[in-house]
């Protein structure tokens, strides 16, 4: 199975940017989570680069455990001195047209799940004030660095932080994505989404047939049947979620903490839930 690695940039004690009561390392460190559990739940192999290693190292660690048909990313984000330079950017090896095509990809994918957060495009590594990037250089695999805003930035910055759950959505698709791509350029099979065991959900007596999935053994049901139980989406925001084909999941399980009544009827697999 072909393998995404995912880097949270700086690491090794350096806190990378800081501003707002808060650091790059940080920040990068929960988005980078969000997205490996995220992309796990996919059924995608991803390998989160650790974070006590510096740049040279962490090169050398993907280097030793990368094959052919893997992808690396590591994510940032940028600081500049006037508060008001906003959006997201993505860097690739320069004079590399098919990489080039992979960063357009990756952040639009991004963008599109997160509509709020500018695009400051796709750019060759020889733009940056270093003059190149070892990240994109020195990967054996193909690698592309994604600046996800302006720390330094307020307004990148709060949407970072409110809208974790969709950074990191937008982050699995484009590296879904591109790792499909890059597969498939390999000649390799990438692997096949994971499926789930279909279930019915009633809620309040209306019957849903084959509405909901079992995960690991929990019935789940769409997030989107929340206005059916009258429950505000922003009080499961913090709840673990499953996306399958496009639509998030909630265990029904956790929506006894909202005063869900929760049942299941085994002969015909359906979760049963009423409001008390």
């Amino acid at each position: 199975m072909v393998r995404i690695f995912l880097s949270a940039g700086h690491g090794a004690g350096d806190p990378g940017a800081i501003a707002g009561g808060t650091t790059e390392d940080r920040e990068m460190r929960l988005t980078r989570d969000a997205a490996v559990a995220e992309m796990r739940s996919r059924g995608l192999d991803v390998t989160s680069v650790p974070d006590t290693l510096s740049l040279k190292e962490t090169i050398t660690w993907i280097n030793v455990r990368s094959r052919r048909g893997d992808v690396a990313l590591e994510i940032h984000a940028d600081a500049v001195n006037n508060l008001n330079v906003r959006g997201a950017s993505i860097f690739y090896v320069a004079g590399n047209a098919q990489r080039q095509a992979d960063a357009q990809l990756v952040l639009q994918s991004l963008l599109r799940v997160v509509p709020g957060l500018p695009s400051r495009g796709t750019k060759p590594d020889t733009s940056t004030g270093v003059g190149s990037l070892g990240f994109c250089r020195q990967v054996d695999i193909p690698s592309m660095l994604l600046e996800l805003g302006f720390l330094t930035s307020a307004g990148d910055r709060a949407l970072l932080q409110s809208k974790r759950k969709e950074f990191a959505r937008g982050l699995a698709d484009g590296l879904q994505a591109w790792s499909t791509r890059e597969a498939q350029r390999q000649g390799m099979t990438p692997p096949p989404p994971r499926s789930y065991p279909v279930i019915s959900v009633k809620i309040n007596d209306q019957l849903y047939n084959n509405q909901g999935i079992l995960v690991n053994g929990n019935a789940s049901i769409p997030v989107v049947f929340l206005n059916s139980l009258k429950i505000d989406p922003s009080k499961v925001a913090n709840f673990p979620k499953v996306t399958h084909r496009n639509l998030e999941y909630i265990k029904a399980v956790d929506l006894q903490q909202l005063d869900v009544s929760i049942k299941w009827d085994n002969p015909s697999r359906t979760v049963i839930l009423s409001a008390k």
